[in-house]
């Protein structure tokens, strides 16, 4: 049965919910920004009180005005960056309250990108990475619900839980014409250093950071005087952030301190004064006092936030080259905005620079030596990353620093062909 609405009804309705969206703006933008809105800005609140309107009248299963609203707030954080969120009252409880629930992890990183929860890193021998999945990784479905417009927050709660709980994923990656089905069981949460060393053949050092915490600085400067201690010297350093994506702002800053000193290290620019900033390392934290050999630091599409924040830091102050592929772009100053009824946006704020202000956020780091193809091995697809000695990007690195090119590389700047 069709019932018709009379226009003083919709007129009501309207209306009141205009009222809430205000009250909203009110929360978001504050009272000078309304003051100062164009009459274009009021058009556009009507028109979204009228789409709400329709819905709640005609649409088939009828919706209330919070989940509506909560609806729309989500997508409007998903259509920003991948950073951003939206967080209904309990949830922005339990990330004020810093909760995870259940002590299980799967070890992955993720964000929201082209309208699907995407991999950006799974961490190296982690549950999520020995499952299959891989950087890049769109997933479709968990527990054969459709993951569709699943926030970062939201999809980040889906991979917790109690240790040896297992969660199903359908996942589309590209290259492939049909979606893989793989089977993650969650673990209690990695505890191994975030940093791996060791010299392979030729008189070059290879450290690894996984994942950047408040402990990698210490392990990377003992890698580091480990390393440089070597004798015969090293001919130079192999530094792989491929993969990585975890990690805060002040983790990359203390981390590329114990290599650059009180050097810049990473700028932060917003839209206003208040949340631009220059992060500068501290003398004190610096690990090598002399020159550092030839620095080649292998980067890939896993390669995010803290991971860029470094890699950029290295190329622009110490010449480093960066060898792999380009890296995610994803590297942003987020903040949690509450709004009146409890819930929350979290919002990033401001994007990161390197040294010679190259913008990170939505571009990434062009690396200035191509990775060489990489050739999947039948069989291969679950098992862990291969060992230094063996990866080919380490030795195509370790090559370009036996030839005496990286820091000729590094000083001309544009991309080279790959040795």
């Amino acid at each position: 049965m069709h019932v018709k609405t009379g226009k003083l009804s919709r007129l009501h309705w309207g209306a009141g919910l205009a009222a809430a969206v205000l009250v909203l703006a009110l929360a978001v933008y504050g009272p000078p920004a309304l003051k100062a809105a164009a009459p274009q800005d009021y058009e556009a609140l009507r028109l979204y009180t009228e789409a709400l309107f329709e819905i709640s009248q005609k649409y088939v299963t009828p919706k209330s005005e919070e989940d509506m609203i909560y609806g729309s707030l989500r997508g409007m954080m998903n259509s920003l960056d991948p950073d951003c969120s939206f967080l209904t009252p309990r949830e922005y409880q339990d990330y004020l309250e810093g909760k995870k629930g259940p002590g299980g992890e799967a070890g992955v990183d993720l964000i929201y990108k082209d309208n699907l929860l995407t991999v950006a890193s799974a961490l190296d021998g982690g549950p999520a990475w020995r499952a299959g999945l891989r950087p890049g990784d769109h997933i479709l479905k968990i527990n054969g619900q459709l993951a569709r417009n699943l926030t970062t927050q939201e999809g980040a709660r889906r991979f917790r839980g109690a240790p040896g709980t297992t969660i199903k994923l359908q996942v589309i990656r590209n290259g492939l014409v049909k979606p893989l089905d793989l089977s993650v069981t969650l673990e209690e949460p990695l505890k191994a250093g975030s940093v791996a060393f060791q010299v392979l053949p030729d008189s070059c050092g290879y450290v690894r950071i996984k994942y950047f915490t408040g402990e990698t600085p210490g392990e990377l400067t003992a890698a580091l005087k480990a390393l440089l201690s070597y004798r015969p010297a090293l001919k130079g350093l192999v530094l792989d952030l491929r993969n990585n994506a975890r990690g805060t702002l002040e983790q990359a800053v203390r981390s590329a301190t114990v290599l650059v000193g009180e050097k810049e290290i990473v700028a932060v620019k917003g839209r206003g004064p208040e949340s631009s900033q220059t992060y500068m390392g501290k003398a004190r934290g610096i690990a090598v006092k002399s020159p550092l050999p030839p620095l080649v630091v292998l980067t890939d599409q896993g390669t995010a936030r803290a991971a860029e924040i470094m890699a950029g830091a290295l190329r622009d102050q110490d010449q480093a080259v960066l060898l792999g592929a380009k890296t995610l772009g994803l590297c942003g100053l987020t903040k949690a905005m509450p709004l009146v009824d409890g819930s929350a946006l979290v919002m990033t704020v401001a994007t990161c620079y390197t040294p010679n202000g190259a913008k990170i956020q939505g571009k990434g780091l062009e690396p200035e030596v191509a990775g060489k193809p990489l050739v999947a091995k039948p069989g291969g697809e679950k098992a862990g990353p291969p060992a230094p000695d063996q990866d080919p990007w380490v030795l195509q690195a370790v090559d370009l620093l036996k030839s005496g090119k990286a820091r000729h590389v590094a000083i001309k700047g544009p991309k080279q062909e790959a040795p």
